[in-house]
């Protein structure tokens, strides 16, 4: 089994980006880049990203817990046909972003789409995770994504089962909990089939509460391979 780690990147300047990427280019699978906390932006740069990176970009507008966007629409829109018929992924978030999302499929944009919801409170019921995952599928998504704050055992457990039943439909998938009770998605997620493992290099670069830095995260499946 391969396990892709992926570099979450929250930083204020195209040139911190770009030390971050070029310092780690051969250890990290993907890097997600928080495009909306880059205070000179602009779509020179985002093309730079797209053609050095290729299939390992992950773009994302998001800011933590959710906060409102800085970028304006019409500039996201913009960015996000840089990337029709490009390798790189975009992350939009299902229940936020429902305007990227509709623009993508209302010009029959080929964009690799990972359709995604995060919620930092809490686990939703079973039931509502079920009607977000059908809400995803109208967006016909490269990677189903699902995100959310574990308040105890039993959401972790629930989460991993949800990601059990999107593996036997042959979907791609990201099933994350977060939080000290979501720990244990991030392992047995990435050992049950995850796309990817969202590792930083060290805890205060974390994107999400409950990641594990990469160095964590290799010591813990190196003992699990025995």
């Amino acid at each position: 089994m391969q396990i892709k780690y992926c570099l979450p990147i929250i930083k204020n300047t195209k040139n911190e980006i770009l030390e971050a990427i070029h310092a780690n280019i051969n250890d990290y699978h993907y890097f997600e880049v928080w495009v909306d906390y880059v205070n000179d932006l602009n779509n020179k740069f985002v093309e730079e990203l797209r053609e050095f990176l290729d299939e390992k970009l992950i773009i994302v507008f998001r800011r933590q817990n959710l906060e409102t966007i800085h970028l304006e629409l019409d500039k996201r829109l913009k960015i996000i046909d840089m990337l029709d018929e490009a390798q790189s992924l975009i992350d939009l978030d299902v229940l936020t972003q429902e305007d990227e999302l509709n623009h993508i499929r209302d010009h029959k944009l080929e964009i690799n789409t990972i359709v995604s919801y995060h919620n930092y409170q809490m686990t939703p019921e079973d039931n509502i995770l079920k009607e977000i995952i059908d809400t995803m599928d109208e967006y016909k998504p490269a990677v189903y994504k699902i995100a959310t704050m574990c308040t105890n055992h039993k959401d972790a457990i629930r989460l991993l089962q949800l990601l059990t039943e999107l593996k036997e439909r042959n979907s791609k998938y990201i099933l994350l909990g977060m939080g000290e009770f979501g720990v244990a998605t991030r392992i047995f997620g990435t050992l049950w089939g995850n796309e990817m493992i969202f590792a930083p290099k060290v805890l205060t670069e974390q994107s999400a509460p409950g990641q594990l830095t990469k160095d964590q995260l290799e010591i813990i499946f190196n003992e699990l391979k025995g």
